[in-house]
């Protein structure tokens, strides 16, 4: 059973100014309510209660909104990662150290994800660190998400943001164990910084097994600018 998530919300989110001079990208509202409201919603509903958030960038107003998280049914601790500028693997290595052994389930604070997604997730969990990922995309999203490339029994080959051959996209939700720690240290070592996706391909590189879950016609949409605002308001609004 997974007993954790963890949501990584500590990015300044500078694409999506100037909503974001004023507060974290997390706390931006789209239909009024703000986009981690979202995600954290989702946890609840895929029965995941405990949830750790690491932030950084006015890290002081997401604790203030969130709470101990008893609003929303769930225990939520923060983990501040102070260099909130550096890639998005090194937050979730800033809150390891309150991760017990096990599988957890990770998503980002700007994606806004279905319940339905999650629990597909939860559905897929194993012995082998997991990738949400989606073979029929929504058009928008294609052109600046990380790319995939799934081959035989679910078995993902490759991932990076430019690939170009590639069958699926990255929705940003993974199921890791502890392993995918080696991969951040690694990739950290060898050039100072980490994203998910360069720890995701170390592990694929050095022969460690990286499972996709498919989570096609479940809802996703990744927020990362005003246009992208306008559009998850517009498709909000149609579900």
């Amino acid at each position: 059973m997974i007993k954790y998530g963890v949501i990584l919300a500590a990015g300044d989110g500078g694409r999506l100014a100037p909503f974001t001079h004023q507060m974290p990208k997390p706390l931006v509202p789209v239909l009024g309510k703000p986009l981690i409201d979202y995600t954290l919603e989702s946890f609840a509903q895929a029965e995941i209660r405990d949830v750790v958030v690491v932030a950084g960038y006015r890290d002081e107003m997401l604790r203030q909104y969130l709470g101990d998280g008893s609003r929303l049914g769930l225990r939520v601790q923060f983990v501040h990662k102070p260099a909130f500028a550096a890639g998005n693997a090194l937050s979730l290595y800033a809150g390891m150290e309150t991760l017990a052994d096990g599988t957890f389930l990770l998503a980002m604070a700007d994606h806004l994800l279905s319940p339905a997604l999650l629990k597909k997730a939860c559905k897929s969990e194993g012995p082998y660190c997991t990738l949400c990922v989606d073979y029929l995309p929504h058009p928008l999203l294609v052109e600046g998400a990380t790319r995939v490339w799934v081959g035989e029994n679910n078995r993902i080959l490759r991932i990076e943001k430019g690939l170009q051959k590639w069958n699926a996209l990255d929705t940003g939700v993974f199921l890791l164990t502890r392993e995918v720690f080696q991969g951040i240290e690694e990739v950290l070592r060898k050039r100072g910084d980490c994203r998910m996706s360069e720890a995701v391909a170390w592990l694929i590189e050095n022969g460690r097994r990286m499972k996709a879950c498919d989570v096609t016609g479940t809802f996703w949409f990744d927020v990362d600018s005003p246009c992208d605002l306008e559009w998850a308001e517009k498709l909000l609004g149609e579900i």
